[in-house]
Formats: structure tokens, sequence, C-alpha cells
């Protein structure tokens, strides 16, 4: 492959050329990136693999469960294979080897994955807010039929946006070895970035949040429910709002920051070098929710892990001794512990 050499700087990373007008010292993240994302790709596989198996074995059993989980699922090992391509291409200090298609297919796949599971995050709190709060409504809504129409819609809303962008605002270029990557950013960039930047995150956390409220007050008024069965509802819908606000929060926070400063800096090199570093720590941390994912809202159902138990000789001997346990508790008296509730 025909790649220009950019300019180096003494640690042998570019500093400049091609896409990279503002000269960046890209050696700033050529270690925790590679580090941290080798870390969730190791054990984020894994984990969205086997909560997969266990969902698959439950569907067997005819045990119906949401689809957005499964599409959850699906996302996050999406974007987990895209990590080995982005562990290569920051370990080699922002250097792309594998030609610009590639490039914007691989970009396209993590970017859309991440606004997928956003999505999917917002239609699993519609749900379980439904659940609580209109249970007549919620019967229709868990129809089969009716959750994989609105599994395909969302793929395609959010699929179709980054796949005109990226085509349009990166044009094949041979002699830059950066991948979706320019500095200064563009104006027309700029824009896209700043509406995304809205629309995938801050009307659905807006949304999420407004639900939380509503589905917390529709609680109060069940009776059918006890009082430990309603802690970890509110618990789980409480993490939800966390994990949204720490996980995705600071990529899209600091973006928002990065591409309003550009409207109005008078210096726009001297901006991208100030906000480079917060941007790709945001970033990296979006990944974290590939491996939250299988623990918030699969394993955590008891449904869940008893069908995986009953399939990992390993996993079923510690069911086994946790059971031992909740029952001595029982015969030594009452406790805060119940059944698992589905939601």
């Amino acid at each position: 492959m025909n790649l220009t050499q950019n300019s180096s700087s003494s640690n042998g990373f570019s500093m400049g050329g091609v896409g990279n007008m503002c000269n960046i010292d890209f050696s700033q993240d050529v270690i925790f990136i590679p580090v941290l994302y080798g870390i969730f790709f190791t054990l984020g596989v894994p984990l969205n693999l086997l909560a997969l198996f266990g969902l698959h074995h439950l569907i067997k059993s005819n045990n119906v469960l949401p689809v957005y989980l499964i599409n959850l699922l699906i996302s996050n090992l999406l974007q987990l294979l895209t990590l080995p391509l982005w562990i290569d291409y920051y370990r080699r200090g922002h250097s792309w080897l594998y030609g610009p298609i590639a490039c914007r297919l691989v970009a396209l796949i993590f970017y859309v994955t991440i606004y997928a599971s956003i999505m999917f995050m917002c239609a699993i709190a519609v749900e379980r807010h439904f659940a609580i709060a209109r249970p007549m409504k919620f019967q229709a809504m868990r129809s089969l039929k009716y959750t994989r129409w609105v599994a395909l819609g969302i793929w395609m809303v959010v699929a179709l946006p980054p796949s005109i962008a990226l085509k349009s605002l990166f044009t094949t270029s041979q002699n830059s070895t950066l991948c979706i990557e320019k500095y200064p950013s563009e104006e027309g960039f700029i824009t896209y970035r700043l509406v995304t930047l809205v629309l995938s995150f801050f009307l659905p956390l807006s949304f999420i949040v407004i639900l939380h409220r509503k589905t917390l007050q529709a609680l109060k008024g069940v009776v059918s429910l006890a009082q430990r069965e309603k802690r970890q509802i509110r618990g789980l819908l409480a993490l939800l709002v966390v994990v949204f606000l720490v996980v995705l929060g600071p990529y899209h926070l600091v973006g928002c920051v990065k591409y309003v400063g550009l409207l109005f800096h008078s210096m726009p090199c001297q901006w991208e070098k100030a906000v480079f570093l917060p941007y790709q720590v945001g970033r990296v941390l979006l990944s974290i929710n590939s491996l939250l994912d299988p623990v918030f809202y699969i394993f955590l159902r008891g449904d869940f892990r008893e069908a995986v138990c009953r399939y990992l000789p390993c996993l079923r001997r510690v069911q086994w001794f946790k059971s031992q346990e909740r029952s001595s508790e029982q015969r030594e008296g009452p406790t805060n512990s119940t059944q698992d509730s589905e939601l």
C-alpha cells in the first residue's frame, strides 16, 4: 500500500501531514487506548456471547424475552469486533494501513452500534415503563412481531445518517493515514457532529430521565409488588440513568464542547490540541457499555441465570452454593431477600 510519510516527532509518531494540519501529538493516546480496548475486547466478547447463549436457550425453551435485549447484545458484539483494528490504528500513532474503504466501513460499524445501543436502551426503558404504568398496553408491546419491527426500524434510523455523512464528509485519499479524523475539523463535519450529539445523546437522555421519574411515580401505586422488588426496580432504573451519564456522557459532553468551541475559537488548532486528549478518553469510555450491558440487563435476570447454569457446570455449582446460602438464611429468620423481579 502506497502511503506517504508524515512529519514525525522525536518519538516516531505522526505530528503533521495530510489531515493533521494542527500537528496533533498522537503519542498521547498510543498506550492507554490500545490497552483499554484490549481489555474490553478480551472481557466483552465472551460476556456478550455467554449472554446470547443464555437467551438462545431461553427462547428454545419457549420463554419469551424482549427482542431489544438480543439486538443490544448484537450491537455490543459488532462494536467489540472492530476494536482489534482500532487497537492497531492507535498503536501505530493514528496510522491506518487497510485503505480508506475499510476505514469508513469499520468507523460506520463502530458509530452505528453506539447509536443503536443508545436507542435500544431507550426502548428497554419504555418497555419497563409500560410494564409498571400501563400493564395492559405492555402486553401488546411484548408481541414478537411488534418488537421485531421496532428493532428493525431502530437499525435503519441509526445506520442511514452516518452512512451518508462518512461518505460525503470524508473523501477517499490515499495520502492520509488518518481514519475518520481531520485536524482542524471542517465546518460541514462540525455541523454534522453537533446535530448527531443532540439527537443521539441529549434528546435520549432527557427522554430517559423524564421516563424514569414517571416510572417511579407509577411504581408507588403498584400494590402487587413487595418492597424488596420495588427497590430492585428502582435500582435498575437508576442504574440505567447512571450508566447513560457516566459511560456515554463524557464523550458526548466533551464532543459538544469541542465542536461548539471550533465554531467560535479564533485559533482552531489550539482548541483541537486542548480538547484532543479528553475527547479520546471519552471515546474509549463508550466501549465500557459493551461490558456492562450483559451484566445489568441479562445476568441480573433469574430465568437467564438458571438457563446458563443448566448448560455450564461451573456456573451451576456457584448457583447451587448461592441457593444453599439463601435456604440457610430463610431458616434463620426473615431477611430482605426475595426472588428476582422480572420487568
